[in-house]
């Protein structure tokens, strides 16, 4: 089995390679030039394309058009509402909408996280691309892989801080049974989203491998984050790079 990092060897349940394969199938997929992976992601699915900022099935219509112009005005209500029908429904309000409208969202609140989620990946991406850009026109800049890894997951992370008050509401809603598939979806466009940007172009089960341990790094840094008072969260960052360290070691750990 291929290395995620210069000899460190990782090994998988047969749950989490079962999850992994779910969501592979369901489209991990940032950038379009990931061919090889999206094209295989595609085949499986029922409807091939792009996916929407929600994680679930294209919406080239109204109706999902519509969708996302609410949930996106519902943002702001989240302060004082939480991640919930009624921020939905004020974000209605406010585009002039009747607060009925939230009908729209049978999920409830988990579509809006589902929501910011999804649009905070389109973001990284787009940060993630124009630092590769930039590197590329000054070598200076160019980052070592568990360099650029750090920076990534750090950027992304930031992006929750406006909402750190409540991301506890948004991950219980996030990791529920009913939003499994989505949840896999958008961990796993979010590490391919970073291992895709940082170089990586596997293709056997090293694939695999990368995207799990990533995953963890990224949700166990989530999580403590979650109960981090220190200033600019400096203790998550630390503890992503012991992290990101132990990686280094997990060859004699297993």
């Amino acid at each position: 089995m291929g290395a995620l990092w210069p000899g460190v060897t990782c090994y998988f349940t047969p749950r989490l390679a079962a999850l992994l394969g779910q969501g592979y199938r369901r489209g991990l997929q940032t950038s379009s030039a990931f061919q090889s992976h999206a094209e295989e992601a595609a085949a499986g699915a029922d409807e091939p394309g792009p996916k929407s900022a929600e994680g679930g099935e294209p919406g080239p219509d109204g109706e999902q058009q519509l969708k996302e112009e609410i949930l996106e005005a519902s943002l702001p209500f989240v302060h004082s509402l939480g991640w919930s029908e009624d921020a939905i429904a004020q974000g209605a309000e406010t585009l002039g909408y009747s607060s009925m409208v939230h009908g729209m969202f049978p999920g409830g609140g988990v579509e809006l996280v589902n929501y910011f989620y999804g649009q905070s990946n389109s973001k990284l991406d787009e940060v993630l691309k124009a630092a590769v850009e930039e590197a590329q026109k000054n070598p200076e800049l160019h980052k070592k892989t568990t360099a650029f890894i750090a920076a990534a997951v750090e950027e992304r992370l930031r992006m929750n801080v406006e909402y750190h008050d409540s991301w506890h509401w948004a991950l219980a809603l996030h990791s529920s049974p009913s939003n499994i598939p989505t949840a896999l979806h958008n961990i796993g466009t979010l590490v391919d989203t970073i291992w895709y940007h940082s170089g990586d172009r596997s293709h056997d089960f090293n694939w695999y491998t990368k995207r799990g341990i990533l995953a963890a790094v990224y949700k166990s840094t989530e999580l403590c984050m979650l109960q981090d008072k220190s200033q600019d969260f400096q203790n998550t960052w630390a503890f992503l790079e012991r992290r990101l360290s132990d990686v280094h070691s997990v060859k004699q750990s297993v």
